[in-house]
């Protein structure tokens, strides 16, 4: 008591409320977690204290009684629960919303944890403590709070200490005993014509309770509910007679909430049963006039809140709507709201519906049923036609003014909206009927006269084909096909002699649409030439969004009609030559690329060739960036040709990407072919690596990538010699600086050449080289955290090294400075960087396993008996520290795992006693996390890893709350 009295405590708050929260936030946290807090704070806020004292001192109470209150001793519980409601009938009744809420919070909290059989209603207690009878009284605000938060503090709130399966006793009682009361206590409340503001809170309370029903309610329960609530008021005219925006959305959030309770075997019959379902539409049916006057007016606030009820209340009785002639009206008014203009911010929430309407229709399977929607079917492309459409300014200065896309983001959005539904739409209808029937729209608002509104119905066609490609190749479609070549054809046919035809979004929409799967149908020698001659003009586009689906367009033709490729590669070499300033050129390289290697006759006759012209720019380029780097160093020049000699290298990197990996002899040739490019370009990549990468990390790793695919597809062609050079200077330019590029190159060797002997001596050399200079690099542990590229990729070394040449790594002189390392990184807060530490950690443990799959190559006894001698004195720091970065609360969900993997793997080390280990951390640590009884199931059951994983996960939630507090 002496380190925390009133005065202190007092004081203390008041120097946090000034806003010097460091000098005492360590005894505020030390105080709250401390026994004398109860006593204190209870004592404190009797008094009646200043207002600036009571909010601190209400959250330390909160805290303690939320992490707290279960761990005090039976004889202490009636005089502190007795304390704490005094305190929060005295301050909840106040006029302050935050102080009223942490009384909120601590009475549920409270109610919950002394939680019985016997335990009376949340209604009858609040009634013995306040008397909530006076409408609009603090009293009441108060009820309503509580009867608003509680279901979600049960079934969310994980901090409350009460495991699974009790919440869900609770629950389930308070479900059959007390819901029916609440409910009727809030329809009494509607009932008795409360002013709006209360009326609010009765929406948002029962809208809670509706959706805590919902989890555990059966079907009769739910129909027995629905019958009751049918007949008051606040279901029955509640939208008709609400004026307010704001409480027309609650009401909707309400009913929506109610229909979701209904039962599916009810929503899925064709009769209005049970009459609670009349009653709802017939209250639907007349929102409509609101609803259109709504539209009509532009207001936006109604029309958003009764769609969202016309889409909930559609899509759960999508059945009924399809099947009962007397819901016709609920459809057709759907599709009058969804044509109309000023539905155009809903979108997304009709979407919902129509989607949803179209794969019952497609699950049901039934042809008539089809055919009798087939005119909405029409309806509804024409309202999708009329959503896509872009508007006059967005069509005149895409591309020209940067801020465009931006101002028309949420038209963009819908059009995408429209795309899926037409995506939905085509797995019932056969393709060609949709493009006959755009065709149609075209024929009347297109083709007559080529006009401003012509050309942008015929690009909302557009984007909506694009939608439905996908379909038209998967049932073969040809008569799709052939109308889709048509208006494609027709487009190429005008698109010089209209100016509007080479506008820049309709161009993109166009490119866009033979992207997106067109480019597989068109095998046309008619077409292909006239396609190509437009896809270059596209190329050349000034537009950089242009350039980038015409490129794309390009790369897929291109993949699709690879012998046309070959046939006019000459005609694509030249353009890939002279358009490297293009938008996307590596799509340039892709096209040609996936022709060129595509089979090893074509790698042979064409690879060369279309290498040589990386290695042309690349030679000129080395010549010019040198005379800059004498005379302009920093100027826009040279990092314009440091970008373009990146990009002939990315452009090889790529070439090898598509190289199949063979290590035949079929192959051989190919693989001779592979090195001797990298052979001849290499004093460039050298270039790269030691004049540019110094300045200019990028361009490392591009080199890195290209190395990569060539080290990948050449195997063991690569010769020695060249592999030392290459090893020597990346080392160079990784003793300079810290380019973790540098690292990733020996991981991938470790990865490719593991398996022959004639490079192990190179791998542990480098190996060693790459251990030691990191090491100069991390000084400090604060380095692991300011460097997580680099970290990252030590550690991913280690991982390749342990997997595939676990020997080399076990010979290493390194290997006590990398266990230093380990131990030294353990809680490193990275995501990224953590997680393939964290795998290094477990192989480290695997490794000293008699055998494990994660190993290409088996471990000689020998090494692993020197490793453990090793390793053996780390192994108590290794399981502190990783139950103390269990404790820290790890910042993603997967790096849990990843800590928890670790542990069990050290469990299972068999020449550790894990036993004592474990009993040393639970004695050591914070002794709030387990109960007595916890600890010592887990220490008894330390082996059995299904228990080892249900403990650590209880044991890491328990930290996390644990360290919420304060």
């Amino acid at each position: 008591m002496a380190e925390f009295s009133i005065e202190k405590v007092c004081q203390a708050i008041q120097v946090f409320n000034q806003g010097q929260v460091e000098q005492v936030d360590t005894f505020l946290r030390s105080f709250s977690q401390s026994n004398e807090a109860w006593a204190i704070c209870i004592q404190i806020l009797q008094q009646n204290p200043d207002q600036s004292l009571v909010f601190q001192l209400l959250r330390i109470l909160q805290s303690k009684i939320l992490y707290d209150f279960i761990s005090l001793q039976p004889s202490e519980v009636p005089q502190i629960y007795q304390n704490c409601i005094q305190i929060i009938l005295h301050y909840s009744v106040q006029n302050q919303k935050s102080t009223r809420i942490q009384c909120v919070l601590m009475f549920i909290y409270l109610y919950l944890y002394t939680y019985s059989q016997q335990t009376k209603s949340i209604l009858e207690v609040i009634a013995q403590i306040l008397d909530y009878s006076q409408n609009n009284s603090p009293h009441q605000k108060f009820l309503f709070d509580v009867l608003e938060t509680l279901p979600d503090e049960l079934t969310e709130n994980k901090k409350i200490i009460i495991d699974d399966e009790k919440r869900r006793l609770i629950a389930q009682d308070i479900k059959n005993k007390q819901m029916l009361d609440i409910l009727t206590f809030l329809q009494n409340q509607w009932n008795a014509n409360p002013d709006d503001s209360i009326k609010y809170h009765i929406l948002r309370s029962y809208k809670k309770w509706l959706e805590f029903m919902k989890s555990s309610i059966t079907e009769e329960e739910a129909i027995q509910f629905m019958q009751l609530s049918s007949q008051t008021t606040l279901f029955k005219g509640t939208l008709e007679s609400i004026s307010d925006e704001e409480l027309q959305s609650k009401a909707v959030e309400a009913i929506c909430t109610f229909v979701g309770i209904i039962p599916k075997t009810i929503c899925e019959q064709p009769q209005l049963e049970p009459q609670v379902l009349q009653v709802l539409f017939d209250e639907i049916y007349k929102t409509f006039p609101s609803c259109k006057k709504a539209l009509e007016d532009e207001k936006s606030e109604e029309i958003h809140n009764l769609i969202k009820l016309y889409s909930k209340v559609g899509k759960k009785f999508i059945h009924k709507i399809l099947l009962n002639t007397q819901l016709e009206p609920f459809l057709q008014t759907l599709l009058w709201i969804f044509c109309h203009e000023f539905s155009f911010t809903e979108s997304d929430i009709l979407m919902d519906f129509w989607i949803k309407m179209i794969k019952t229709i497609r699950i049901m399977n039934d042809l008539q049923l089809q055919n009798k929607f087939s005119l909405t079917f029409e309806q509804l492309i024409n309202g999708c036609v009329q959503k896509s459409k872009v508007n006059k300014i967005l069509l005149a200065e895409y591309g020209i003014s940067p801020k465009i896309k931006d101002e028309f983001e949420q038209q963009l959005e819908t059009r995408s909206q429209m795309k899926e539904i037409m995506e939905e739409l085509v797995t019932i209808i056969q393709p060609n009927l949709i493009i006959q029937h755009l065709g149609g729209i075209l024929k009347t608002e297109f083709f007559p006269q080529m006009n401003e509104n012509g050309w942008i119905t015929f690009e909302a066609c557009m984007n909506l084909i694009s939608g439905i490609i996908k379909q038209i190749i998967l049932k073969n479609d040809q008569i799709g096909v052939q109308y889709l070549m048509e208006i494609i054809k027709l487009y190429l046919e005008v698109y010089q002699q209209q100016p509007l035809a080479s506008n820049n979004f309709i161009m993109k929409s166009v490119f866009k649409t033979i992207s997106q799967g067109c480019a597989q149908l068109i095998s046309s020698n008619e077409l292909l030439p006239s396609l190509f001659n437009f896809i270059t003009i596209g190329i050349h586009h000034q537009v950089s969004s242009v350039q980038k689906k015409a490129t794309k367009a390009f790369q897929l033709i291109c993949q699709q009609n690879q012998n046309f490729v070959l046939l006019h590669l000459n005609q694509f070499l030249d353009l890939i030559f002279k358009l490297q300033q293009v938008s996307n050129y590596d799509n340039l390289i892709k096209g040609v690329a996936n022709a060129i290697c595509s089979s090893q006759e074509t790698m042979q006759n064409y690879y060369l060739k279309l290498c040589s012209i990386f290695a042309q720019n690349l030679v000129q380029l080395q010549q010019q960036i040198e005379e800059l780097l004498i005379k302009s160093v920093g100027s826009d020049t040279l990092e314009e040709k440091i970008k373009q000699f990146s990009k002939n290298i990315s452009s090889l990197a790529y070439v090898n990407s598509q190289i199949p990996a063979n290590e035949s002899n079929e192959y051989l040739a190919v693989r001779i072919l592979i090195v001797n490019v990298y052979q001849e370009l290499w004093p460039m990549l050298k270039f790269g690596m030691e004049r540019i990468a110094i300045f200019e990390h990028g361009v490392a790793e591009k080199i890195v990538r290209y190395t990569k695919h060539t080290f990948r597809k050449a195997f063991n062609q690569f010769s020695v010699d060249l592999l030392t050079q290459v090893f020597q200077s990346f080392l160079n330019v990784y003793r300079q600086v810290p380019i973790t590029a540098c690292i990733y190159v020996a991981e991938v060797s470790a990865t490719v050449f593991y398996k022959y002997p004639e490079y192990r001596n190179l791998l542990s050399e480098a190996f060693e080289n790459l251990c030691n200079i990191t090491f100069q690099h991390l000084p400090q542990l604060s380095s692991f955290e300011e460097n997580p590229d680099l970290t990252e990729d030590l550690f991913g070394m280690l991982v390749r090294y342990g997997r595939y040449t676990p020997v080399l790594l076990l010979q290493s002189s390194a290997l006590q400075t990398i266990l230093q390392l380990t131990l030294m990184a353990i809680g490193l807060e990275h995501v990224g960087a953590a997680k393939v530490f964290y795998s290094w950690l477990e192989v480290t443990f695997l490794m000293l396993k008699p055998q494990d799959e994660a190993f290409k190559v088996q471990i000689p006894q020998e090494y692993k008996d020197k490793f453990q001698k090793i390793i053996t004195p780390f192994i108590p720091q290794y399981t502190s520290k990783l139950f103390e970065a269990l404790r820290k609360g790890p910042t993603d969900e997967e790096m849990e795992d990843y800590i928890q993997d670790c542990i069990i793997a050290l469990s299972k080390l068999s020449f550790i006693d894990y036993h004592k280990l474990l009993s040393q951390v639970l004695e050591e640590g914070p002794q709030n996390i387990l109960t007595q009884s916890e600890k010592k199931t887990w220490i008894e059951n330390n082996q059995d890893v299904e228990k080892q994983q249900t403990f650590l996960r209880l044991y890491t939630r328990r930290c996390i709350q644990n360290s919420m507090r304060g």
